[in-house]
């Protein structure tokens, strides 16, 4: 892989995949341990997180973020060190997949709950960065993506 856009999305995409799983893994902590959610004055993140919405099934949904986070970290250190563009697109695909259900689960805090939960806004914040961020390193690689090739229009090689 070769291209500044993919240089630069590596680093970033990995720096906001660990911040995604702080938050999430925060989130998953206080929901096991059966503790209240460090939360300010601003929203009410315990309604947010006790609601039927909350889960998928018996799974939490602060754990599958963490663990989509994780993967999109552990697939982005892969395609750095490696340099392999399948790895980076395959990050971008769970970024699209994590962005879809941030989307849909804003929507279920304003629109059904009635109620924001800070550490969500957060999360939705990385995951709509991240995958722009991964959009451009995708973009970047596109070329080897598409079989032509390390080389790109920019002389890059």
């Amino acid at each position: 892989m070769s291209g500044r856009a993919v240089r630069l999305a590596l680093p970033l995409a990995a720096a906001l995949a660990l911040a995604g799983a702080g938050i999430a893994t925060y989130l998953t902590v206080v929901h096991y341990a059966h503790q209240p959610i460090a939360c300010s004055a601003i929203g009410n993140c315990e309604l947010v997180n006790s609601s039927e919405y909350a889960k998928v099934g018996a799974i939490p949904v602060a754990l599958l973020g963490a663990a989509a986070y994780v993967s999109m970290l552990a697939l982005v250190a892969g395609a750095w060190l490696r340099r392999d563009a399948m790895l980076l697109l395959a990050a971008w695909g769970i970024a699209l997949g994590s962005f879809a259900f941030s989307l849909y689960l804003t929507y279920i805090e304003l629109r059904v709950l009635y109620a924001i939960c800070v550490y969500c806004v957060a999360s939705a914040s990385v995951v709509t960065a991240l995958l722009a961020v991964l959009s451009a390193g995708v973009w970047g690689a596109r070329d080897e993506l598409l079989g032509g090739g390390a080389a790109t229009a920019e002389g890059g090689g």
